[in-house]
């Protein structure tokens, strides 16, 4: 018995089959596509519970047809693949343009059964909830902080992720299309300002809650956060906070009269 159905797009027919007998070995079952011809005949006459398609197809971009596809296929996760891009695209670039389209996932290839697993249960998740559940990322290095928010979120019933830098976020296959992003504003690498920066530019439409205890050398919290606001943040969150602030402030800014205003 298989889990469900996946549409594969991929103009490989030899990528196709090898990823075609991946996703059987992990239980479900495929349909293949070549083209976006067949693939529209297939949305018609199949039911499928996540849609894998390559970026490009036979010269052209599968992104420019995500909203004829998402017509087709209401409600079914899109993850979007790619092995980097035509005429010496970057990976990096190709996967962001899926991002700011709201795929659910990415997928750079070549990728591993673990990879795909990860995206089919949360498609099977996602296809088996009544409600879809508002998908939001933690991005924090501290350990402590990251678990206090996910276990306080996920008992209001959101989709979770975390990542302990926003280079590991922009990483991970399974953070594509996201509603809120929580990030700390102070952290190795990248950080939360430039961070936010790039959040924006990725995802325009998100709302972004930035957080901060300060810093040991005289600036408060207060100033910290006013830089997030400046570049971007929807909210700010002084640490430490309560898992009830926390919750809070997250239903704040998913209501449209908070994002409205």
């Amino acid at each position: 018995m298989t889990l469900g159905t996946v549409l594969v797009l991929e103009d490989s027919r030899v990528q196709a089959q090898l990823i075609s007998k991946m996703l059987e070995r992990l239980n479900w079952s495929t349909v293949i596509c070549f083209d976006y011809k067949s693939t529209y005949a297939a949305l018609r006459t199949h039911k499928v519970d996540l849609l894998l398609l390559d970026v490009y197809v036979e010269g052209g971009n599968t992104i420019l047809h995500l909203p004829e596809i998402r017509e087709m296929a209401k409600g079914v996760p899109i993850a979007i693949m790619s092995a980097g891009g035509q005429g010496g695209g970057g990976l990096a670039k190709t996967l962001n343009m899926a991002r700011q389209a709201q795929a659910d996932f990415v997928v750079p290839k070549p990728f591993a059964p673990q990879d795909i697993s990860a995206i089919l249960d949360a498609a099977w998740n996602m296809r088996r909830s009544p409600v879809q559940a508002k998908h939001i990322l933690v991005v924090d290095d501290c350990r402590v902080v990251r678990t206090l928010a996910c276990r306080a979120l996920i008992e209001k019933g959101y989709r979770l992720s975390e990542a302990r830098s926003m280079e590991e976020a922009f990483d991970r296959v399974d953070i594509a299309h996201v509603d809120v992003v929580i990030t700390d504003i102070f952290m190795p690498g990248m950080g939360g300002i430039e961070g936010i920066q790039i959040i924006r530019a990725t995802w325009p439409q998100v709302a972004v809650i930035a957080m901060s205890a300060g810093t040991d050398n005289g600036v408060d919290f207060s100033q910290v956060l006013s830089a997030a606001k400046y570049m971007g943040a929807t909210a700010q969150l002084p640490k430490p906070f309560t898992a009830g602030d926390l919750t809070l402030l997250v239903e704040a800014v998913l209501s449209e009269q908070f994002l409205a205003a």
